[in-house]
Parts: structure tokens; sequence; C-alpha cells
């Protein structure tokens, strides 16, 4: 008999990567026959890229966020998206809300992974990636915390799964340098030419390092381009560098390699360092075992990005700017854990973090301490390799969604 149709909803590169690659890949080594879609949702970081994302990772259908919102419009599901007897929707990124109600148009059930513990109306069960977190739900106050207790349950970091299941680079540097400038174009066009800076102070020191930035495929051409420019260098106290094919070159001779973003995790498994900015990237870089020198800049503190409500009040017209201004200093300012994902996790700071004024000779100083202190690198893979999560929440997840929702005709 034909396969179950299994729906992935997620809204942007990261989630693509991290989560829905793994869960995919994991599903068609269970069921072979599964008809595997991703059905993209609506996002206000969306670059439009993530539909070319999704079709790489070999699904039967893929949707575009577009093609969501105009279904819903009309109270519909996407074309090609059909349900059944034992469909089901899986929430992996994006608004849980969209997930459940593509779930409704299909009559099926919706599941979601997420982070955060919110179980939203019309998801049957939330998964969490560990204990700490399924603690969270188990102290909300009655009556909240005992409707849902038994709904929430945790099933492993599908991060790890989705670094470990890459092999290293081939021909590492010595050392090897991994240069992260985010993925939303807005910030990037700031942090390129800081990246540049940054290589360009450490070639001199290292003649023999590999510079490499993996670029996401949801910035734009003209982000990278004016970024290697240096068009907004004054920000960051970067530098301007000239593109040769997929390379950029800096004053000081340092040649910084341009990858595919599909190659990062290749990348990270070979760095000795690594330079990037707060988010799940700095758990990726916990994973692979890489010391990594962690900035936030405040220069400019209207440049960062920000999620729901506050992206939108900074688009007001006039007091929009000072309003967002004021927001992320007062976010960060009052920040009482640390703003990397591994020393959150491990207690312990494995990862050099740097917030407020930023400039490239500072945080080429700290690269540079860590480069050139082997055993402190050493020490720090270790911690890192034994407190960071392991891979195998993709086949825990899968497992326990087809016990919940079981094959169509299977016996009982």
């Amino acid at each position: 008999m034909p396969g179950r149709e299994v729906v992935f909803t997620s809204n942007g590169p990261g989630e693509l990567y991290t989560w829905v690659r793994p869960v995919l890949e994991a599903w068609r080594r269970a069921e072979p026959d599964a008809r595997l879609s991703i059905a993209l949702v609506p996002c206000q970081f969306a670059s439009g890229a993530e539909a070319d994302v999704a079709r790489r990772f070999g699904a039967d259908h893929v949707t575009s966020a577009t093609q969501y919102a105009a279904a819903a419009a009309i109270g519909r599901a996407p074309a090609g998206l059909h349900g059944g007897p034992d469909a089901l929707v899986l929430s992996l990124g994006g608004g849980s809300a969209y997930a459940a109600a593509l779930a409704r148009r299909l009559g099926v059930p919706a599941f979601r992974y997420a982070f955060v513990p919110e179980l939203t109306r019309g998801i049957e069960r939330l998964f969490v990636p560990d204990d700490r977190t399924l603690r969270r739900v188990r102290r909300w106050p009655p009556p909240a915390g005992a409707r849902v207790a038994d709904r929430v349950e945790a099933v492993g970091n599908l991060v790890a799964d989705a670094v470990r299941s890459e092999r290293p680079a081939d021909r590492p540097g010595r050392p090897h340098v991994l240069l992260l400038a985010g993925s939303r174009d807005a910030f990037a066009r700031h942090l390129i030419p800081l990246i540049m800076a940054v290589a360009d102070r450490l070639a001199p020191r290292f003649p023999d390092a590999r510079f490499v930035w993996p670029v996401p495929r949801s910035l734009s051409e003209a982000t990278v381009r004016d970024g290697i420019a240096g068009v907004e260098r004054a920000t960051l106290g970067g530098i301007a560098a000239r593109r040769e094919g997929d390379a950029a070159w800096t004053p000081a001779g340092a040649r910084v390699e341009i990858v595919d973003e599909g190659e990062r995790y290749a990348h990270m498994l070979s760095a000795d360092v690594a330079l990037t900015i707060p988010g799940t990237n700095t758990l990726e870089l916990g994973i692979a075992g890489v010391p990594t020198v962690v900035i936030l800049p405040l220069n400019r503190p209207e440049i960062i990005p920000l999620e729901g409500a506050g992206h939108w009040l900074s688009l007001l017209p006039l007091i929009g700017v000072p309003l967002k201004r004021r927001a992320v200093r007062l976010f960060v300012e009052g920040l009482r854990i640390p703003v990397s994902l591994p020393n959150r996790i491990s207690g312990e700071p494995l990862m050099d973090e740097m917030t407020g004024h930023i400039e490239p000779g500072a945080v080429a100083d700290r690269l540079a301490a860590l480069l050139d202190d082997p055993e402190e690198r050493a020490r720090r893979r270790a911690r890192l390799e034994a407190s960071m999560p392991k891979p195998g929440a993709a086949e825990r997840l899968v497992a326990r969604l087809r016990a919940l929702v079981p094959r169509a005709g299977a016996a009982a």
C-alpha cells in the first residue's frame, strides 16, 4: 500500500538545516515509502531562498511560504499536500499556529519540536531537546502545568544530528579559522567588513592560516558584494576587501575563502577557532567542539535583528530606530545569562564572549590568544565534547511519532 504523508513545516535556512534535514533523513530510513513534504510558512525574516534550500534535502514535495499564505486566505492547504488517515504535520520551525492550521485543513494531527516549551492550541504533543526544558513545563502552576505535562517529551537536540552527520573538510588550514557573519542582510552588511578586518590582522601572525566564510543562501548577492566592498565598514571598524572568484582578499594579503552554506558543518569539524554572533550557530560550533569568540556588537544597536513585536516597532516612522536602539541596550545590559548557548548549557565559559563596543583589533587578539594556546584549546574542546548534546534525537523523534500515529492498516 502507498506510504503515509508527513508534512514538515518550517521557516528559515537555519531550521531547515538543523531540524528538518536530520528528521527527514531519519524518517526516510524508517519508512522508505513515506511521502515527505516540506511546507514553508510565513516568517518576517524570510529571504526568499528557503524553498531552494528545502529542495536540496530530497523531499517529495516543497511548498513556499507564499503558497501557504495564498491557500490559507481561502481556507485551504497548499496544492500538493493531501493528508490521509495516517498522515501528520510536524512543526520544525516557524509559528506553531501555522502548523496547527495546516493540520486542521488537512484533517490530520499536528506535533511540534521546539526549544521553548510552549504548547499552542491544535498541537497534540510538543517535543523538546532536554530534561531542563521539560522541567520548565512541570514548574508551570496548575491547572496549566497539569494539563500539558503529559503532552511534552524530551527527545534530544536535533542540532547534534545535523552537525555530526557531516565529515570534516578536506585540506584543513594551519590553523583553520572559521568566520561567520550572520544570515540576515541588514546585519551582515556591517559584519562582513569586520570579519575581513579580523582576517587581515591575523594573517601576518599566522601566514599558513586558512580563513573560511560559509555564506548563507539567505544573504542576497548585493549584501555579499557590498559587505566585501566595505560599504558599511565604519559601523564596526571593518575594512574593504576585493572579490576574486571564490575568495576575498584583504589589504594585508589574507585570503578569505567563500564557500557554500552547505559546507559549514564540514568546516566546523575541521576548525581550530571560530568567530560568530549569538544564535543557534554557537550551539553548532559547541557540538563540533570549536573554541569560539562570540561577539554581540552594540556599536549601533538598531541594526540588530529583533523577533516579533520588536521588529515591527522598529519600523515606526521617526521613533522606530531610537526605540529599537534603547530596547536592545536595555535587553543586553539586563542580560544575566551567557549570550552563547554552549556557555548556558555547560555553565562554564567555554566560549569567549564580547559584548558592547566591538572593534576588529580586540576580536583578532582574542582569536590569536586561543590560537597561541593549544593546551587551552584542547581543554575547551574536551569540555565541549563532554557537555554538548549528542546525536540520536532525530531517530527518537521519528520513533515516537510513528508510535503515536501508526500506519493505516498496521496491526494494533
